[in-house]
């Protein structure tokens, strides 16, 4: 799939499909206000993420497995201060490296 930029903010969604990290050239993926709580490990196939809104969610953690989203920095990964505070140490020095 082809799919570079996709916008599902403020939709009381619970859960994403599988399928969803199947679209490998997903640039945009913009989730903030919705109603999720979990963030699957399978984000790490969206390697070409530069812009992840996250924001206004239930999550407790985010998923180790966003250190494969590697053009994913922290300017671009709208979350919460204390939620990005739950990657390890390693992830979020990477994502603060221009």
């Amino acid at each position: 799939m082809h799919l570079q930029y996709l916008s599902v903010s403020c939709n009381k969604i619970e859960n994403l499909p599988d399928e969803l990290f199947f679209c490998k050239k997903l640039k945009t993926l913009k989730l903030g206000k919705n109603s999720l709580s979990k963030l699957s490990p399978k984000i790490s196939y969206l390697a070409h993420l530069t812009y992840l809104e996250l924001k206004g969610n239930h999550f407790e953690f985010l998923p180790q497995e966003l250190a494969f989203c590697r053009a994913l920095k922290r300017s671009g990964l709208i979350v919460e201060e204390t939620l990005f505070e739950t990657l390890p140490s390693d992830v979020r020095d990477q994502m603060k490296a221009e």
